[in-house]
């Protein structure tokens, strides 16, 4: 399968496309807009784009790429994040005065780098950090990123799992240019956007309820039309073929200014 990810190697990105497939064929791009337009311009079946991370919530980019392009969730993918910090060989954790890595890793590290108490600097990925410190031999520079990037580029692991919490997972969406088939364990994906009048949450989603569908998921967001006007992200357990699911969806459109749906695909588990 070619798969486009988040470059360079050595990403969490990269990881989670080995949880997709075991022999990927990984196309690397700069950032999360070009993954998306590589799957919409065919030069690639599927992109692996991070969705939302437990401890620093939804990756914007992503949401806003799901609203405006149309491409389809084809699977999830939940991997534990466990960060390392590392730096050049001969490199101690006393000779640092500076760590760099992503805007989110940096965030989910604050422990350690309250502890060390160094200046920060952020970069487009881990990897890309990992990738900075070892090509411009930075002697006085950390990076925060994968084991395996540490071991792509040489690095020395100073610190293993320095997340603030155990539980670090980022949730990826594996997109496509069309959505899962059935397999008895689905969740499907929406976006809505709602009517201005009393009671037009409840009333959009009091369907679901009624046909004892279990929502897994709602965020709202900034429709970026004016303020306090807001668009949600809707996570719901069910393909969007089982006759329960297509008649609250069907439903739903009465209810809401827009309905958009980005897919069904299977229920994220180890080892598939």
């Amino acid at each position: 399968m070619r798969a486009a990810i988040l470059g360079p190697r050595g990403t969490f990105s990269e990881e989670a496309a080995f949880l997709f497939d075991r022999d990927p064929d990984i196309l690397l791009c700069r950032d999360i807009e070009e993954i998306f337009g590589q799957v919409i311009s065919g030069s690639t079946d599927y992109g692996i784009v991070p969705v939302e991370n437990s401890l620093e919530g939804s990756i914007g980019m992503t949401s806003e790429l799901l609203l405006k392009e149309d491409v389809k969730i084809f699977k999830e993918i939940v991997l534990d994040i466990r960060p390392s910090l590392m730096a050049l060989e001969g490199t101690g954790v006393g000779d640092i005065s500076e760590i760099i890595s992503h805007p989110h890793a940096l965030a989910q590290c604050k422990g350690v780098l309250n502890e060390l108490n160094v200046k920060t600097r952020n970069f487009s990925s881990t990897a890309e950090a990992a990738r900075e410190v070892a090509e411009k031999d930075l002697k006085g520079t950390a990076a925060i990123a994968s084991k395996v990037a540490a071991s792509l580029y040489g690095l020395k692991i100073l610190r293993d799992d320095i997340q603030d919490e155990d539980r670090n997972q980022t949730r990826f969406f594996v997109i496509s240019k069309k959505d899962h088939e059935r397999t008895q364990n689905d969740k499907t994906s929406i976006i809505i956007g709602l009517k201005d009048r009393p009671g037009a949450l409840h009333d959009s989603l009091k369907s679901f309820a009624e046909k004892d569908i279990n929502l897994t998921k709602i965020e709202s967001r900034p429709s970026r039309k004016a303020l306090g006007d807001y668009i949600f992200y809707i996570d719901l357990e069910g393909h969007r073929e089982d006759e329960a699911v297509k008649e609250a969806l069907e439903e739903l459109k009465a209810n809401t200014d827009f309905l958009k749906v980005l897919g069904s695909y299977p229920r994220f588990h180890n080892g598939g």
